[in-house]
């Protein structure tokens, strides 16, 4: 059902750490993903199979203009970054044994074996099948995931993403180890920071002065998006305190700079379609929209979000093969002429059931398994903190399953 809520209430709490455990599924951010990761799909099909059949007239081309004016991969992958900042950091446990060892361990295997399986897949699907070089060097350097900062050819474009989500998760093991992470002023500043960075970054490009380069530059501006879903999820959270009040004014800041100020500059020098600044305003109203005013929490939407980052990491290996096949069917042909819809509706259906099978198989199982991992990490270094600090005969009769940290 959708649900439309009252603002969430507001409890007494560290941090508001323990207001949502990070350990149960928030339906309402599986919807977004969903939608986000079919966002994304739509954009990419649009892009490809418009152009199927040279000059002749494709029905549905609205669906492609849409898709292109108003970029909404982009705003699908905006509200990717913000819903890793609404989640991410609270799943790091400071009241558990080892908390950043069990946070990067589970971080590894959610992120890379249903990776893995995507580079070679997608290595046919976007190079093989072209005639496209993509050697034995290029596909051991993806397994690492650092191909952009090595300057490796990436089996798939939307590998980039991945990257960011990577820098993430090492921003949020600083920002924890330096008690940084759960308060949520220090978030804001943070958040502030890097999109004036990023600003100052982009303006001076556009004045011909160029102290930055792009990818740096983006960097800013997504891990400041990041930041910006954890500093949102704090004020949500939070007790009415002095630094909660501050930090609503900071997230108010923040929400007018990338709603009104940052769009009307940039829709002033470059105009408002195929704007990336509007696009990032529209994935970051998307996400309010669904966190706090419509919250979609259908089974529907449980299931596809559970399988969105196999969608979106399968969805080039799915649609590049077929628009491959199309193009060497006959021109004006019946299979390279149809709706722009049908192609769409094909693709994702397609992606969607390719997703299921990958989540069902490696994605599902190698959580589990990177759960296992991390408590045996746990309970290890659980064991190594009693015995140094009791009698080696002592710390041998407790039990390990009672041995927590002490505050």
């Amino acid at each position: 059902m959708i649900q439309i809520v009252a603002p969430v209430p507001r409890p007494k709490g560290a941090a508001g750490h323990n207001m949502h455990r990070a350990d149960s599924r928030l339906r309402y951010i599986d919807s977004l993903r969903a939608i986000a990761a079919l966002l994304v799909v739509w954009l990419h099909v649009t892009q490809s199979y418009v152009k199927l059949d040279g000059e002749a007239v494709i029905g549905g081309h609205w669906l492609y203009d849409i898709a292109q004016n108003l970029d909404v991969g982009r705003v699908g992958i905006v509200a990717f970054f913000l819903i890793s900042g609404f989640v991410i950091p609270f799943s790091i446990h400071p009241d558990r044994t080892a908390p950043v060892g069990s946070f990067l361990i589970k971080r590894v295997f959610r992120i890379y074996p249903a990776y893995w399986l995507s580079i070679p897949l997608g290595a046919l699907a976007t190079c093989w099948l072209w005639g496209q070089p993509f050697g034995v060097r290029d596909f051991l350097v993806n397994l690492t995931l650092l191909q952009d900062i090595v300057g490796a050819p990436a089996a798939q474009g939307v590998y980039w993403t991945l990257l960011v989500e990577l820098g993430f998760y090492l921003l949020c093991v600083v920002l924890f180890l330096t008690r940084s992470l759960y308060n949520p002023v220090r978030i804001g500043l943070l958040a502030m920071f890097l999109a004036f960075v990023h600003s100052l970054s982009i303006l001076l490009i556009w004045l011909g002065t160029p102290v930055m380069g792009l990818t740096p530059a983006f960097w800013c501006l997504h891990l400041s998006l990041m930041l910006c879903g954890t500093l949102y999820r704090l004020c949500m959270a939070e007790s009415g305190t002095t630094d909660l009040a501050n930090a609503r004014k900071i997230l108010c800041g923040l929400l007018i700079y990338y709603l009104v100020v940052f769009p009307v500059g940039a829709g002033w020098a470059h105009g408002f379609l195929r704007n990336y600044v509007v696009s990032d305003g529209l994935g970051l109203l998307f996400f309010i929209a669904g966190t706090s005013v419509a919250r979609i929490e259908t089974r529907i939407t449980d299931w596809l979000g559970a399988i969105s980052y196999s969608i979106y990491l399968f969805h080039l290996v799915v649609y590049y093969p077929i628009f491959w096949w199309l193009e060497q069917q006959p021109a004006g042909s019946w299979w390279r002429t149809q709706h722009l819809g049908v192609y769409l509706l094909v693709n994702a259906g397609l992606t969607i059931a390719l997703a299921a099978l990958v989540y069902r198989f490696i994605e599902k199982p190698c959580i589990r398994l990177g759960h296992r991992y991390a408590d045996q990490w746990a309970r290890r270094a659980a064991r190594r903190r009693i015995g140094a600090e009791t009698p080696a005969a002592t710390s041998a009769a407790v039990p390990v399953a009672i041995a927590k940290p002490s505050d």
